[in-house]
Formats: C-alpha cells, sequence, structure tokens
C-alpha cells in the first residue's frame, strides 16, 4: 500500500487534525449518559446554540427571538458582533454544520435573546415595563429559565457580554451580576463561591461555581483520606432516616441528629434535576479540582 493510498492520505489527515479540548466547554452529553434519561438533556421549548437548533418541537420560541433582537440591536443599530471564529472554539465541530452566516445569525438570535431575558428578569430600567408574552403566560418562563441552564443549550459568555455591552445604557454596567443574580432565581439557596468573569464560559459554569463550594481543607481533620457520602438507598439500608427539613431552602442546610435522621431542603423541580445531571457531565471537564458538589 504506497503513500499515496487515500485510505492511507485520509488517515494521515485525521492523525495531523488539530485536537482542541482546552477550549471546547460546551459539548454534548455522552450517550453512555444520555441513553439513562433522553428527554433530561433536551431542551423543552427553548433552543439556544447550534445542538438543537431548527428543531420542530422548539420552533415556538424563535418568534420572540427575533423580537428582542429587534429591540436590542435598535438601541445601537449595530447588527454584527465579530466573535465567530473565537466562539466556535467551544463547540464540538464534530456536531456543528452551520455556515458562516448561519453559525453568525445563531448568536445574535440566541445571544440577544438570553440578554435581554437577563434583563427583563432583573427589571434593568427602560424594559421592565413593557408588555411581553414570554412573562404573561405563566408556565412558560420557568420552562425557558430551565431550558437556559442545560448544558448543550449555552453560548459563550464573551458573546452575551459583548452583546450587552453593544446596547447598554450609561446605568446598566454589571452584566456578570446581572446573569448571577438570573440563575440565583432559578435556583434559590446558591452559595456564594463565585469566580472571576473572565473564568466565566458560560451560564453553566456560573451556576457550577454558585451552587459548589471549596473545601476549607484537602485533608481531613484526622489526617485520613475523604470519604464520599453513601447514596440514599445505602443510607436507609444501615438504618438511617431522611427526612425533608422544613423552613429552609438553602441547599448547604443539611442537618444529622442524634437519632439517626438526615434533614435535607427540597426546592428543586423534576425538570430541574436535568441541570444538575448536566452539572455531573460537566464537572470531570472542568478546571476545578477542588469543589465540592451538593447533588
Amino acid at each position: 500500500m504506497s503513500r499515496c493510498d487515500p485510505l492511507i492520505v485520509k488517515i494521515n489527515e485525521k492523525l495531523t487534525a488539530p485536537i482542541n479540548h482546552s477550549t471546547c466547554s460546551i459539548f454534548k452529553v455522552p450517550s453512555r449518559l444520555r441513553h439513562v434519561n433522553e428527554k433530561a438533556f433536551e431542551p423543552e421549548i427553548l433552543s439556544i446554540g447550534p445542538y438543537h437548533r431548527g428543531k420542530d418541537s422548539l420552533k415556538m420560541m424563535e418568534e420572540h427571538k427575533e423580537r428582542y433582537l429587534e429591540k436590542l440591536l435598535k438601541r445601537r443599530g449595530e447588527s454584527s458582533i465579530g466573535v465567530e471564529e473565537e466562539a466556535r472554539k467551544f463547540y464540538d465541530q464534530s456536531e456543528v454544520s452551520l455556515g458562516q452566516d448561519e453559525f453568525v445569525e445563531m448568536l445574535l438570535l440566541d445571544g440577544c435573546f438570553i440578554v435581554e431575558l437577563i434583563r427583563k428578569c432583573n427589571n434593568t430600567r427602560g424594559v421592565s415595563g413593557e408588555a411581553d408574552p414570554v412573562f404573561e403566560v405563566p408556565w412558560i418562563l420557568p420552562c425557558i429559565e430551565t431550558d437556559t441552564m442545560l448544558l448543550e443549550n449555552q453560548l459563550p459568555f464573551f458573546v452575551l457580554l459583548k452583546l450587552f455591552t453593544m446596547t447598554s445604557g450609561q446605568s446598566e454596567k454589571d452584566f456578570f451580576g446581572m446573569a448571577l443574580n438570573f440563575c440565583q432565581q432559578i435556583f434559590r439557596g446558591l452559595g456564594n463561591h463565585i469566580i472571576h468573569e473572565n473564568e466565566c464560559k458560560h451560564l453553566l459554569v456560573m451556576l457550577y461555581h454558585a451552587g459548589y463550594q471549596p473545601p476549607d481543607s484537602t485533608e481531613s481533620p484526622n489526617g485520613n483520606d475523604w470519604n464520599f457520602i453513601r447514596n440514599a438507598k445505602e443510607l436507609q439500608e444501615a438504618g438511617i432516616k431522611l427526612k425533608k427539613r422544613e423552613g429552609s431552602w438553602r441547599l448547604f442546610d443539611v442537618v444529622f441528629s442524634e437519632n439517626g435522621t438526615i434533614e435535607i431542603p427540597y426546592n428543586l423541580q423534576l425538570k430541574k434535576v436535568s441541570v444538575f445531571e448536566g452539572s455531573m457531565v460537566y464537572l470531570p471537564f472542568s478546571d476545578s479540582e477542588s469543589m465540592l458538589m451538593y447533588s
């Protein structure tokens, strides 16, 4: 078989192709995890980013994206953000088939929708008083909020920040704080561990860091290795009782009483469990090695 053989050429191309795992932070959930509960990782009504774009079940929100885009861009009269090449690096390119124009259109439509949604949820002056169908139908907003936190439904945070900067007024300066408040409205009782703006790759990363607490020490008090907490079934088999803790919404307010009962705050809606499952998938790919998970 000669070096000019098509098979050899194809193999050499694959071997020399650049592999850029370091910048790909918005990826598809592996099939071995997805098959357990396919719907947990699928958006319910809102597509953000390239992975679920164009699906028939998610087209209802497209007209709202266009409406938000029109309002937002009218403030500055700009229609180009010049971030296509850098934004592509955040996605697994084997899963993205959008051309340049369609990819940029997706960034604008989806990005402007998220920025405007965060503004509205923060009651920013100039948008809070406007009539908006998204806020008038009770069940739509909770679905949208959860969909914006799914792993496969993310946009690079720097794109959102650029769109915000392009369209913000003088009184609007802290988009990072507004985005964090948006996350905290969705999940009550998040912690206060905040990352630097430059380290925030997308909204799920922000949620991830706000919901995880760094341990006080990497060693246990007696010098031994830390042990993982047993799962609920194993605890119950050992005689431990699990009880909902009343009067507390904070995720870390877990109490173990002398009678062998663990009281745990419970404030999760079923759909929001999928976000935690997405965090589980994101966890092995995180740069941080010192996070304690709260699920």
